[in-house]
């Protein structure tokens, strides 16, 4: 018999997860159970560079382009708007006007999205409509504006994110960085914060602080043009358990009152022939001074490897 039609629904909705919308829409002449079955699957999927992927030689990008919003217009209305949305992951490049992809979050905002998932290459900056950020279902915010070329400018209206736990931002450039770091200190439940290739204008100091945040991630942080190396990065979090930091020279850290904090990972593109054999121990000793009491440090360069441990000390 039909096995998997037989499961019950949500088990077919997670297996479906991993589908891209448009194959779901095609299972729908599979099986007569699956036909109406991608009318409340809550796991949306839209990406662009596979949903027409033989015709895209043949099609100009504008007529790609038109195709793909027509075929995310057409889900979004079709489907029953009173299924909550428990993920909804959408990737393109510069192919959706301001209003359309405004359309869209607040569409998925209204249905209760859980994690939300951009991944938007553009030479426009992008602000984030007010009723995402504000939506009170909202755990999880992953945005990729770009590539190892371009970051992708990202603009924040002025509120806190209400129930949001992860925030995952990659090739970002932050329009006002002040209200930024502001809004990860007065965000009441972010316990998880990853930046990488992210860029900071016209900053001095990166000053983290949060009651909540539980693990920071920080890889190749960009100010002004400068990777780490002559600006200054501060971080408070008291219930912080783990802190990894990828940087091209070995940053200025000062770490305060990191008392929940068991493992610490610093990983070091270069060392030693930009900086100065003294400034090389100061950074080190205040590296050192704000870890006491955790469990796991490792520092790691392309040169050398020191690896600590609460008990012992092994160094390769």
């Amino acid at each position: 018999g039909d096995r998997l039609s037989n499961l019950p629904e949500p088990i077919i909705h997670h297996i479906f997860s991993f589908l891209e919308t448009i194959d779901v829409v095609r299972a729908s002449a599979v099986s007569r159970r699956w036909r109406y079955f991608w009318l409340s699957i809550p796991y949306l999927n839209f990406n662009i560079h596979n949903i027409w992927s033989n015709p895209l030689e043949r099609w100009s990008l504008e007529k790609i382009n038109e195709k793909f919003k027509d075929f995310v217009n057409w889900v979004l209305l079709s489907q029953n708007g009173s299924i909550n949305i428990q993920r909804f992951l959408l990737s393109c490049f510069n192919c959706v006007d301001d209003y359309t992809l405004y359309r869209w979050l607040n569409a998925v905002a209204q249905r209760n999205v859980q994690v939300l998932d951009l991944d938007i290459i553009s030479e426009e900056p992008i602000k984030l409509p007010r009723c995402l950020v504000t939506c009170e279902s909202l755990m999880s915010l992953k945005l990729d504006f770009g590539n190892r070329e371009h970051q992708g400018i990202l603009d924040i209206p002025s509120t806190s994110l209400n129930r949001l736990k992860s925030l995952d931002l990659k090739h970002v450039e932050l329009l006002d960085h002040s209200f930024f770091l502001k809004l990860i200190s007065s965000s009441p439940f972010l316990e998880n914060l990853i930046m990488d290739s992210c860029r900071f204008s016209d900053l001095r100091i990166l000053d983290i602080s949060s009651a909540s945040l539980k693990s920071l991630t920080l890889d190749r942080i960009e100010f002004g043009g400068d990777e780490f190396g002559s600006y200054k990065l501060k971080i408070a979090c008291p219930n912080l358990v783990s802190f990894n930091i990828f940087a091209l020279l070995l940053p200025d850290i000062t770490l305060e009152g990191l008392n929940s904090l068991q493992n610490t990972f610093v990983f070091l593109e270069d060392i030693g022939e930009h900086m100065e054999d003294i400034e090389i121990c100061h950074r080190l000793s205040k590296i050192l001074n704000g870890l006491c009491g955790v469990e796991v440090l490792k520092l790691s360069s392309t040169l050398y490897e020191v690896c600590f441990h609460i008990f012992h000390c092994d160094v390769t």
